[in-house]
């Protein structure tokens, strides 16, 4: 089925503007490192207060200094004061150290938890997402919540305590110059919001650009064998700059909003600081005010301009923060696959019939797939499937390992709904080797072992050699610790087929699902992988998906599917013999190689 981007769901596009419900749910992430945020917050305390010495001992000392011209008295307070800043120092060392580890682990709390809730959700999230999107989720997203997630919760504290303390100060030195000050940082504060708001914007929608870009370059490298055998290098390429190029367009307004917050910051502040010597300067002349007190407020307007840009910044920081949590929680908020019933049916450990009653079911609701199919696959026994494209032979089943929920009718093992049944009890008892076989980027033994994890090498390797897999892999110079490559790319066909066997033997499934797996294979590669099929499906309920009607003519029975019902069962020869749809299938030689959604 058609697959979208999951940022073009029109439910994520309406969290444009920032809350402070989005706000509170991306501090709430940093609760179970509260302490060593309040910590981390403690010393910003402590150092905020050492910092606001210092106007104080300078004001004191330039005073003095000036009344009695000594330079002894000059040497005393310029070791007083690197003491001060270097107390300052040590203690800002501990706070970062601290405030690190909090936001660190919130991060990878946070990507864990993100992870963990994509694998819970229904596949159908899957059908509409691409995987650079999800990609873009995990890396840039997380990335960009990191530093709210961490420092910034203790700086909007800290500076905050420390931007409140320097206007008392400045104030109680100088009221009126104070009071020129304060008007312009309101002016160089407001400048920041206005600013800001158009950064988290477009921060948001260089995000989804961003996500729909990856999604397109990890495509094409997943297809690089297509795109390379179509020749189709400069049109991926193509797509990639088009898409790059709005992402670079998108980013370069981002920072000319960031580069306008940062210039009104610069201005404001030399703008600041010649104010305060103009009107100082005025002042000394007057009288009305010494050089101690204009020192010290110099150092006040310094100490202030810190917080002043760290708020500033935070601000900005802020913006991207929740406008990439948004994201995640767009995610988050994304209910996950049908809950267990209260009290579930254990797997029932009997024959293994699996039947279908009245089946409906629609990808879409315009279009059905299965319109009152009823089957049953006899325990024990082989039943094939086949029908043309689009006819729900992979459909149903996806809908016998619960990927996807009937509209209506009911799926049974043994009598009972396997809807009773819990999710994964069902789908441990469920076998499933693919025409696409799919492989992790690892070992031999490690594939193999998915199966089962709790596997002793005894039963790994016996599964290996009853999948006619140990025979290649003593060619291995490594044997079954070789790496196979992202989706067994390292070896054949025929040989990640058998690998998948031997995964499926060491499951040891009561219910088998093949989908064609021997189709596209050498003579020589099919009838090792026959052979080891025929191993697997002894015994067991199996469901085979078929391409190719002449891999199935000994099968125990065959459904022929067309408008989403089975039109004709029977065994091979019964069906030949009726003359009808099957008949008609293989006398014409036609071989279905397509799957339905």
């Amino acid at each position: 089925m058609r697959r979208g981007t999951y940022s073009s769901n029109p439910e994520h596009e309406k969290l444009v503007k920032p809350t402070w419900s989005s706000i509170r749910r991306l501090v709430g992430l940093a609760a179970p490192y509260k302490w060593y945020l309040a910590a981390g917050g403690a010393l910003t305390l402590l150092s905020s207060a050492t910092n606001l010495s210092l106007p104080w001992i300078m004001r004191f000392a330039i005073n003095r200094i000036v009344e009695e011209k000594s330079v002894a008295l000059l040497d005393r307070f310029a070791l007083i004061v690197i003491g001060v800043v270097m107390i300052s120092a040590l203690i800002g060392f501990g706070q970062y150290v601290l405030i690190s580890y909090a936001g660190n682990r919130i991060v990878t709390d946070v990507r864990a938890r993100l992870f963990s809730h994509l694998l819970r959700l229904p596949v159908t999230f899957f059908d509409r997402t691409r995987s650079g999107d999800l990609t873009s989720h995990l890396s840039n997203d997380v990335s960009l919540m990191q530093q709210s997630l961490g420092s910034d919760l203790v700086t909007i504290f800290g500076q905050s305590l420390m931007l409140i303390g320097c206007i008392f100060t400045a104030v109680y030195m100088n009221a009126r110059l104070t009071a020129v000050v304060v008007g312009l940082l309101l002016v160089v504060m407001l400048g920041f919001v206005i600013s800001g708001r158009r950064l988290r914007k477009l921060t948001r929608s260089a995000l989804d650009a961003l996500s729909e870009t990856m999604g397109t370059m990890t495509e094409a490298l997943a297809n690089i064998r297509l795109v390379k055998a179509f020749v189709r290098e400069p049109y991926e390429g193509g797509r990639a700059d088009e898409r790059l190029e709005k992402v670079f367009k998108l980013n370069m307004k981002a920072s000319i909003s960031e580069g306008i917050m940062g210039t009104v910051a610069f201005a404001g502040f030399i703008t600041l600081i010649l104010g305060v010597l103009w009107f100082g300067g005025r002042s000394i002349m007057s009288g009305h005010l010494t050089w101690g007190d204009l020192a010290a407020f110099l150092v006040t307007i310094m100490f202030m301009s810190g917080p002043m840009s760290q708020l500033a910044s935070l601000y900005t920081r802020l913006q991207r923060a929740v406008g990439a949590s948004d994201r995640v929680f767009a995610i988050l908020d994304d209910e996950p696959e049908i809950p267990d019933p209260r009290n579930p049916v254990a797997f029932p450990i009997r024959e293994g019939t699996v039947t279908f009653q009245k089946i409906e079911f629609r990808y879409v609701p315009e279009t059905p797939v299965l319109n009152g199919l009823a089957l049953e696959l006899p325990a024990g026994k082989v039943t094939a499937l086949v029908g043309a494209s689009g006819g729900g032979k992979t459909t149903i089943a996806s809908l016998l390992y619960r990927f996807y929920e009937p509209q209506s009718g009911q799926i049974s093992i043994d009598d009972v709904p396997i809807v009773q049944i819990r999710r994964d009890e069902l789908r441990e008892h469920i076998g499933l080797v693919p025409q696409d076989t799919i492989l992790f980027n690892g070992t031999i033994r490690e594939n193999i072992r998915y199966g089962r994890l709790g596997a002793t090498e005894q039963e790994v390797e016996e599964a290996a050699k009853a999948a006619n897999v140990h025979e290649f892999v003593q060619g291995f110079a490594d044997g079954y610790d070789t790496v196979v490559g992202e989706r067994g790319v390292t070896l054949s066909g025929g040989q990640r087929q058998r690998v998948a066997i031997a995964r499926a033997l060491l499951k040891n499934p009561r219910i088998l699902i093949l989908d064609e797996a021997t189709s596209a294979l050498d003579a020589k590669s099919e009838a090792l992988v026959r052979e080891a099929l025929d191993r697997l499906m002894k015994g067991r309920t199996t469901l085979v998906i078929a391409h190719r009607l002449t891999t199935i003519q000994n099968a125990d029975q065959i459904a022929v599917l067309e408008g989403g019902q089975v039109v004709e069962l029977g065994t091979h020869r019964q069906l030949l013999e009726r003359g009808g749809r099957y008949s008609d299938l293989h006398l014409l030689g036609i071989e279905n190689t397509s799957v339905s959604p």
